[in-house]
């Protein structure tokens, strides 16, 4: 089996959408969620269990909640969560499944792991060090793991919708001659997928990782640099409105901007449409996670506080502070830039650009005349 973790966040979530595509996946996965008061399962990932994978609600910190969840499990996608112990979270999923006998782990991690000077970028880095160190002291010689590094992802830009179509202003701490590389999310998921499923296939998986990808790191990034006067020529191309601008500002105006996203009435709006449709979901369609925000940081999110309850405030600080310290990070480094693992990965086929994603998604930019 295969066993996904931090499923009641977004990158989770939307990995788990792309791969239950395949009905014959379905009893094959297992999602894990982080246990809360709560005792019902939210309904963010209720459609998942309703489809046939198997949910599970667990303590990361708990032995013996780890023990039951890697039951039977081969190969595991540790996705990091937002939560202000995702550190010793992921240092314990990892004990857990050497352990258990887990055969490989495919960490999706971020392209600034390596910066100690900002601290949740730095998270990342601990827990790759962390599963490297693990495989060396644990002598299993059938235990493999892949490390993936991952830019800017281009949904997040959902985020600001309300804010452009408001303001007709895209507000960010991003210097002016700045590039990054947005990469699209479901390129990221066709990437775990090719490595985790028979290339002929894709309804099986893999028991091993092939060899080629055992002990490998790799960075995804979009297929080219943009910078925020690329940004908002591409909104105007997108939307067809002509008086877009963009606004550098402080990394204090973001966090409050993002703080108080739930209580923007058309952010909510779109909260509860999106809601509903997830719950709907028939799963079979790979390009509709494409369009959800889900828990990413909103003050007045039901789905967001139905999952995290009492540590609410503490997960959006994290999750904030990590897009904070991206756009910090790339500012120091002059950019990021495109590097060609995901076409090896994605074999041959082009990522999609950050065009594609704004042509998609123009409506939801549009000024509010």
């Amino acid at each position: 089996m295969l066993l996904i973790t931090s499923v009641d966040e977004y990158l989770g979530h939307c990995i788990t959408s792309h791969l239950s595509q395949f009905h014959s996946l379905r009893l094959q996965i297992r999602a894990l969620i982080h246990k809360t008061d709560a005792t019902a399962i939210p309904s963010s990932v209720l459609n998942f269990s309703k489809k046939g994978i198997d949910v599970c609600a667990v303590d990361y910190m708990h032995a013996n909640d780890l023990s039951k969840a890697f039951r039977n499990i081969e190969q595991m996608i540790l996705v990091i969560n937002g939560h202000e112990d995702r550190v010793q979270h992921c240092q314990h999923l990892c004990q857990a499944a050497i352990r258990s006998g887990v055969r490989s782990i495919v960490l999706l991690s971020h392209i600034g792991a390596n910066s100690e000077q900002h601290i949740a970028l730095h998270d990342y880095g601990c827990i790759e060090t962390y599963l490297v160190q693990q495989q060396q002291i644990s002598r299993q010689p059938s235990f493999q793991w892949t490390i993936i590094r991952l830019d800017w992802i281009q949904q997040y830009f959902h985020l600001w919708a309300c804010q452009v179509e408001s303001k007709r202003t895209l507000e960010l701490p991003l210097a002016y001659d700045t590039g990054i590389c947005p990469v699209d999310i479901s390129d990221i998921c066709h990437v775990v997928t090719s490595l985790l499923t028979q290339k002929k296939d894709q309804n099986i998986i893999l028991v091993d990782l092939d060899d080629k990808h055992s002990t490998q790191l790799y960075t995804l990034t979009g297929s080219e640099p943009v910078t925020s006067k690329d940004l908002i020529q591409i909104l105007i191309d997108a939307t067809q409105y002509n008086k877009m601008t963009y606004k550098l500002v402080r990394p204090m105006d973001t966090s409050f901007y993002l703080r108080n996203l739930g209580h923007n009435i058309w952010f909510d709006e779109r909260i509860k449409k999106e809601k509903s449709r997830i719950f709907f979901d028939d799963l079979d369609n790979t390009c509709a996670y494409r369009q959800n925000i889900l828990n990413i940081p909103s003050g007045n999110n039901d789905d967001f506080v139905e999952c995290y309850l009492l540590t609410l405030i503490r997960i959006a600080d994290v999750q904030i502070q990590t897009f904070l310290d991206y756009f910090d990070w790339v500012s120091k480094t002059y950019g990021s830039f495109p590097i060609d693992d995901i076409r090896h990965l994605m074999t041959g086929k082009e990522p999609k650009s950050i065009k594609q994603y704004f042509v998609e998604n123009s409506n939801s930019f549009k000024p509010r005349v």
